[in-house]
């Protein structure tokens, strides 16, 4: 399984603190999520740079909603943290997709590819993202292709 892939199993969470916290942070409402893919990967990178595990929650997650909807505290913030050490970057730029990657796509979902810089390496890692609610949300990104962070860079 795909550590970032939202599970397609919905699970009713429990006392959620991390969700307290969104929930006061957007007043009590769901916030509106980007128009287009590509402005969903900007904002969740723009979180993973501030360390915004709110904002990174709001984002992530499938056609039926926000992950955060659905994991339990711990679980959300468990992937949360691995998806922010793995994407942690000093810049990035979003890029056609290269030829030597395959994406698999399910009906309406878009991908949207993006070149990290850090420490020296330049990964391009695929971001899969799903319609919800006239936008957009982060539902696979492909860690694996971001490599170890606490590695060298693999030629």
């Amino acid at each position: 399984m795909n550590f970032t892939t939202f599970p397609r199993i919905a699970q009713v969470p429990a006392a959620l603190p991390v969700l307290a916290l969104i929930a006061c942070s957007q007043g009590g409402s769901s916030s509106p999520v980007p128009a287009n893919p590509e402005a969903t990967v900007i904002s969740f990178l723009s979180a993973v740079r501030a360390q915004n595990m709110n904002d990174m929650a709001a984002l992530w997650g499938s056609s039926a909603g926000p992950a955060a909807d659905r994991l339990d505290s711990q679980t959300l913030e468990q992937r949360l943290t691995v998806m922010r050490i793995y994407l942690e970057h000093e810049e990035y730029t979003i890029v056609p997709r290269p030829s030597d990657v395959i994406v698999e796509l399910e009906a309406g979902e878009q991908a949207v590819f993006v070149r990290l810089v850090r420490k020296g390496c330049t990964p391009v890692v695929p971001f899969i993202l799903a319609p919800y609610r006239g936008g957009w949300l982060v539902r696979n990104i492909d860690l694996e292709r971001a490599g170890n962070p606490a590695r060298r860079c693999q030629p």
